[in-house]
């Protein structure tokens, strides 16, 4: 039952129960195997805004350490989702009433912290999910400072999530560059003028990708997550409409996830058990029986 005395009972949400998600979860991590710096050094009596990078078509990167986190630390994270997301039929419905997540807006992020909720947003957005080659780890955030003015205005910790690996679980084979400069769709896209109002010239133009072989069942790649040191606003709170101090903290941010980019790329480089062939044939390989 939904409880009307609480601000914005609309928002009200019962997370799945902790052995459906692992169950839910087990053939993922049988697969990528993942792994989880950091994350018992995150405090789960203190609601935080957590802040990550989206790899390339954003499958991969997200709900595995939001999962993780539900699993070990009892912290159901509240997704901020592109509003295109609820366009799609079915697709919303798991969105709103399975995983409870929300349209991203100023409105339902302020109602999230009011209610002392945890949440996770991926400034780069669509931008980053719509990656062209070469483009790989890049943060594309452009001037994106909602997130850190919400942190700000409601105290919030900001705890930088790096993901690593998913990058590589495809191969981007044709960018927005090749598609509209060299195919009949991108010509009919740009005298419709839907390149440039639809898809922004390109930015938000999804690319057509590769994964296992010529399929689109990604490759057994090995997934690295950090859960960065906390970054407080709340000496800030009063200038949370302040351009420039949102700028700062951006920045930091931005800088704290750089910076465990490369600590997860020296794990990745000295993991002996990171090697695509032998991960492949010991995800066929049958589990041996206790």
């Amino acid at each position: 039952m939904k409880d009307t005395t609480r601000p914005h009972p609309e928002l009200d949400f019962d997370p799945p129960s902790q052995a459906f998600a692992k169950q839910f979860i087990a053939p993922f991590k049988r697969y990528f195997t993942p792994e989880f710096h950091g994350i018992d050094e995150v405090d789960a009596t203190r609601p935080a805004l957590y802040v990550s990078n989206h790899a390339v078509i954003g499958v991969l990167d997200g709900y595995p350490f939001a999962i993780e986190l539900y699993l070990q630390k009892g912290i159901f994270l509240r997704a901020l989702a592109d509003r295109r997301h609820f366009q799609i039929p079915f697709w919303r419905d798991l969105l709103q009433k399975r995983l409870g997540a929300l349209e991203a807006s100023r409105e339902h992020c302020a109602a999230i912290m009011e209610r002392g909720e945890s949440l996770v947003v991926f400034p780069g957005g669509t931008r980053e999910v719509c990656k062209k080659k070469g483009e790989a780890y890049e943060l594309k955030w452009q001037d994106r400072t909602g997130f850190v003015r919400m942190a700000m205005k409601y105290g919030y910790d900001i705890i930088p999530v790096a993901a690593v690996g998913a990058e590589e679980a495809y191969t981007v084979t044709k960018d927005a560059n090749d598609i509209l400069d060299h195919s009949w769709a991108g010509k009919l896209l740009k005298q419709s003028g839907l390149a440039h109002d639809l898809f922004k010239d390109g930015e938000l133009l999804p690319p057509f990708v590769r994964g296992w072989g010529n399929t689109l069942f990604p490759k057994p790649v090995k997934l690295y997550f950090s859960f960065g040191k906390r970054i407080s606003t709340k000496k800030y709170k009063k200038l949370s409409e302040d351009q420039e101090t949102q700028e700062l903290i951006k920045d930091k941010v931005e800088l704290a996830l750089l910076k465990q980019f490369k600590y997860l790329f020296d794990v990745r480089e000295h993991d002996k058990g990171n090697n695509v062939v032998k991960r492949f044939f010991d995800v066929i390989r049958p589990t041996a029986k206790a």
